[in-house]
């Protein structure tokens, strides 16, 4: 799970709304390990790297909130438009409910444009219930469509 003082991931404050989801800022330097080879002549931040954001909010804050959240996948993911460099990237999820599992829809946006957007699927390892115990952290499970 990613740390605070991980390098891959930029830090960042996270916030809750006042209907409890999640919302953070995040900004990439040019100098980033994710810029590299990601490309050379125009660098765009990847995918996989505005996915592992909305995942390490989550998971951070659920830590904060004595909680044990593993992310367990993604579904109905919509890429809408390319990030660069020092753009910020608004991230906002939906609220964790109680319970052991859940699919929190997110959205990313920059500068109020549509970035990307989709479903979250969350485990909480900790909490008590009929799938509690069932995930493990260095696995992530493929999503698919239908399943969400």
């Amino acid at each position: 799970m990613p740390s605070d003082d991980n390098q891959w991931l930029p830090p960042g404050e996270i916030l809750t709304t006042p209907s409890g989801g999640l919302e953070r800022t995040v900004r990439l330097e040019p100098s980033s390990r994710w810029f590299s080879g990601h490309f050379d002549e125009c660098a765009v931040v990847p995918g996989v790297a505005i996915l592992a954001f909305v995942a390490e909010t989550v998971t951070r804050q659920g830590k904060r909130d004595g909680r044990s959240p593993v992310v367990s996948g993604f579904c109905k993911v919509r890429f809408r438009r390319l990030a660069f460099p020092e753009e910020r990237l608004r991230i906002s999820v939906e609220p964790m409910p109680p319970g052991p599992e859940a699919e929190l829809s997110f959205h990313v946006t920059c500068d109020g444009e549509s970035v990307a957007q989709g479903v979250l699927k969350v485990k909480d390892i900790g909490a008590k219930g009929p799938a509690s115990g069932k995930g493990d952290e260095r696995t992530v499970e493929r999503a698919q469509d239908q399943d969400c």
